[in-house]
């Protein structure tokens, strides 16, 4: 059972598998390290940010580029039938975040980048720079429950670990699609809040070009980063690498993270093929949670001064694609290999002054043949997507124990684990489109998957200690979206998704009648989703305003109310998620572009009891019913930029509160960050301020037994960072 020990947080994600003049003064003081007090520089930010920050905008945040001839064009997306599409072809809510609007941004990851999107929300609960992401209200689940791409293949893990955002630097995307709803028809299990793809930026042809650069920050942070790009008229190679080197703001949260991606392109007469690679090594310290008093008094300490994790990776992605004289044709082959171990000292787990260590490897395999076939009957035109999957996943996790003896992990040496799993899903699927006249879009999708899950403790010989299971599962949707005019068009989507138990869902190591370990594989999660929305679209103005309402069954999440079910996931018992988002750009003029996003949510139990206790109508825990961002890019002539953000984070229910009887909610928070970029010659300066008013916060806590007090994971106090990047080419 979870409770408010310092470690609540990364029991289940890591144990269980492992910008105008007063804008630069305020900028420049605050990075001279001269101290001024909240008040007046509250006031300041009120008075002479805000009035340009709010101006009124209908509210796809981020999604206006600043060239005008660029915005004329169309805009296209693959994340939605995994071939190009244009967005007024799809009856769906589409975000897009082009590279223009990323360098423009104040964000300096890609994960506080995608916060300020309406319906997205990220919170840290481990320290890491790898947040969790949550689409639509999923809460600690999650990332199980938004489906990440890089380059259209999957980032998600089938474990309870965090997507790998650090991997991916920000100067590398060529833009973001995120498609808010379900794509379970094309992708599968795992999303039915969304699906988010990052596109990569490929060489250009005829050119070598490439960047070098270090930042140096806050906590002792330094990081080296650099790409280099070559291409010819049929073959391109590009490359990127970065090392960052930081202590963190937490005492024992220290970072150390290498990361090396590429990609080799080529291009024939009729289609092209790319070869993709990367290869990711990372140390994280980990202080894990402080309870409601060491805030106060020791807010950068930590109650776990030798705990660790440590994660490397490597991926390579094969793809090749064909255009023919009845259509496109397209395949996919991808592995992955992760090995990840960490170490909890006196983690106390038995009672005893012990520690705990694991060493978790994982493999994964996948194949995606898929064909669109376009043509015309009955005086429309059509469009068939036809594709198949096929994903094999392998995964070996060994747990030590032992007593204190010295520190690390020598003396974990006590065998109690030897779990090895696996996962095979075989899926087929469609995507019709018909054009109707007048414009009129209808589409109907659908898609069938079967599943065999197998789980076994080899250090186990109890036959509760292994379980298979196969299921059939299916999915589908149904849309449209009418044209009202040139600027307005509405959409409507009705379907239904499902996600599948992770190896780490599926096994409890401490749930069997001895204390021991058990396999139990949950049922599959199914919902179903209704949506309305209307788009804008016109010149330099765009905004997205949608309602939706998900029903969901079997959802598979962490139990912390019944103590004999602990560390277990289980099936709750029916949930709903129903809510708004509104979300639009202004380019004003060629100086000043403005976006901002809001986002409602109502995530409730519709019924049931939850370890025995009634929770009909209570709220789910980790869901802010309110969140909006705000901000924009002021160009103070053609080689400066100022970008400003704040993004505000509503009250939420602790983790561990399904009974919603805690005597308070976790609170509301505010956050600004800005960056200020001059461009010379061929030298790029940036500095930039993360929470830069100190707002005291914690995007996640957990209650206490009784309700009564709480532990969370603080968050950074008011960080700089400082970039010097020399660009070549």
């Amino acid at each position: 059972m979870r409770t408010d020990i310092s470690r609540g947080a990364v029991s289940r994600s890591i144990f269980l598998s492992f910008e105008a003049p007063t804008i630069f003064s305020c900028f420049l003081v605050l990075t001279a390290g001269v101290h001024i007090p909240r008040a007046i520089i509250m006031g300041l930010f009120r008075r002479h940010v805000l009035p340009w920050v709010f101006i009124s905008v209908p509210s796809g945040a981020l999604a206006v580029s600043s060239d005008p001839a660029e915005r004329l064009l169309p805009d296209v997306v693959v994340t939605a039938t995994r071939f190009s599409e244009p967005i007024d072809k799809l009856p769906t809510g589409v975000s897009i975040v082009n590279a223009e609007q990323i360098k423009n941004s104040a964000a300096t990851t890609l994960p506080e980048l995608l916060q300020q999107l309406s319906g997205i929300h990220t919170r840290n609960v481990d320290g890491s720079p790898d947040p969790q992401i949550d689409m639509r209200g999923f809460g600690i689940t999650g990332n199980q429950n938004t489906l990440v791409l890089l380059d259209g293949q999957r980032m998600n893990e089938n474990e309870l670990t965090g997507i790998r955002w650090s991997t991916i630097p920000l100067d590398t995307i060529e833009r973001i699609e995120v498609l808010h709803g379900s794509g379970s028809v094309v992708y599968g299990a795992g999303a039915t809040g969304g699906v988010i793809n990052i596109v990569t930026r490929a060489a250009k042809p005829g050119r070598i070009s490439g960047t070098g650069g270090v930042s140096f920050g806050s906590y002792s942070g330094t990081e080296f980063n650099g790409t280099f790009n070559a291409a010819g008229n049929n073959v391109g190679l590009a490359l990127t690498a970065n090392a960052l080197r930081t202590d963190n703001y937490r005492v024992n949260n220290a970072l150390r993270q290498s990361n090396l991606q590429g990609d080799l392109r080529y291009r024939f007469n009729s289609g092209r093929a790319l070869l993709k690679f990367g290869l990711d090594d990372q140390k994280l310290e980990l202080p894990g949670n402080r309870t409601e008093a060491q805030l106060q008094t020791d807010r950068k300490g930590t109650s776990t001064p030798r705990d660790f994790s440590t994660r490397q990776g490597a991926y390579v992605t094969l793809r090749g694609e064909k255009e023919t004289e009845f259509g496109d044709l397209a395949a996919d082959l991808s592995f992955r290999d992760n090995h990840r171990t960490a170490l909890f000292d006196d983690y106390n787990l038995d009672g005893f002054n012990a520690k705990t260590f694991v060493n978790s490897r994982s493999d994964q395999w996948l194949f995606n043949p898929r064909m669109k076939l376009p043509f015309a009957a009955f005086g429309m035109e059509h469009e068939l997507v036809l594709g198949a999957n096929f994903e094999w996943w392998d995964y070996r996790s060994r747990r030590f124990t032992g007593p204190e003896t010295v520190p690390g992990s020598a003396s974990a040496d006590i065998p109690r684990t030897d779990v090895v799993a696996t996962q095979l899903n075989r899926a087929i699927y469609f995507q019709h489109a018909s054009t109707l006249p007048k414009g009129t879009v209808v589409s109907l999708g659908g898609r069938l998957q079967w599943v065999d899950n197998r789980a076994n403790d080899h250090f186990n010989p109890a036959a509760y200690a292994s379980g298979r299971q196969s299921r059939t599962v299916y999915a589908y949707d149904a849309g449209l979206r009418q044209p009202l005019g040139e600027a307005f068009s509405v959409y409507g989507r009705f379907g239904r998704s499902f996600r599948v138990a992770t190896v780490d869902e599926n096994y409890n190591q401490f749930g069997g009648p001895m204390f021991d370990s058990i396999v139990k594989i949950l049922e599959p999660q199914t919902a179903h989703t209704g949506e309305l929305g209307l788009d804008y679209k016109q010149k330099s103005l765009r905004a997205r305003a949608s309602l939706y309402r998900t029903n969901l069954n079997n959802e598979i999440s962490f139990i912390n109310i019944d103590p004999f079910l602990f560390f277990a996931n289980v099936n709750l018992p029916p949930t709903r998620r129903q809510g708004f988002e509104l979300e639009g750009a202004w380019t004003i003029t060629g100086a000043i572009d403005i976006f901002g996003s809001y986002t409602f949510i109502d995530a409730r139990f519709r019924k049931g009891d939850f370890g025995g206790v009634d929770v009909s109508g209570n709220l789910v825990p980790l869901v802010p019913r309110h969140k909006a961002s705000a901000g924009g890019t002021y160009r103070l002539g053609s080689n400066t930029r100022a970008a400003v953000v704040m993004n505000y984070v509503g009250e939420q229910v602790f983790d561990n509160d399904q009974a919603n009887t805690a005597t308070r909610r976790m609170p509301d928070y505010v956050t600004v960050d800005l960056k200020v970029t001059h461009q010379m010659r061929k030298l790029l300066l940036s500095m930039a301020v993360n929470n830069l008013f100190d707002e005291k916060y914690f995007s996640y806590a957990i209650r206490n037994s009784a309700g009564t007090s709480f532990s969370a994971l603080p968050a950074r106090e008011r960080n700089v960072w400082l970039t010097v990047k020399y660009q070549f080419d």
